[in-house]
């Protein structure tokens, strides 16, 4: 059962497997987002909580936007990291300047 649930999960969000897989990155997620949109619509009128559909569309809008915000840091934070070892790629190893504050402090 547990294989089940999660490979049911996988082809629906996992981005290798679902059949969004065949576009780029980019339109992947927004496609996602548009699905995901419109599964809170529909759950909230299926429950016949149009009063709460604010309350339920701020929350999924603070959850996705946190996410796609630590995402967008994350990588962010690689592209620098490759870029510094970029730069310093063929300094020797005497020109670099380490600075161990656990141990100097």
């Amino acid at each position: 059962m547990k294989k089940f649930i999660a490979d049911c999960w996988g082809a629906v969000m996992d981005n290798r497997r679902n059949p969004l897989s065949h576009l780029d990155l980019a339109s992947q997620h927004y496609f996602m987002q548009v699905l995901g949109w419109m599964w809170s619509m529909v759950f909230s009128l299926s429950f016949l909580s149009i009063f709460n559909f604010g309350w339920v569309w701020m929350a999924h809008l603070l959850l996705f936007g946190g996410v796609a915000g630590t995402v967008a840091v994350f990588r962010e934070s690689e592209r620098r990291l490759a870029e510094i070892e970029a730069a310093t790629e063929n300094l020797s190893g005497a020109s670099r300047c380490v600075w161990k504050l656990d141990t100097e402090a």
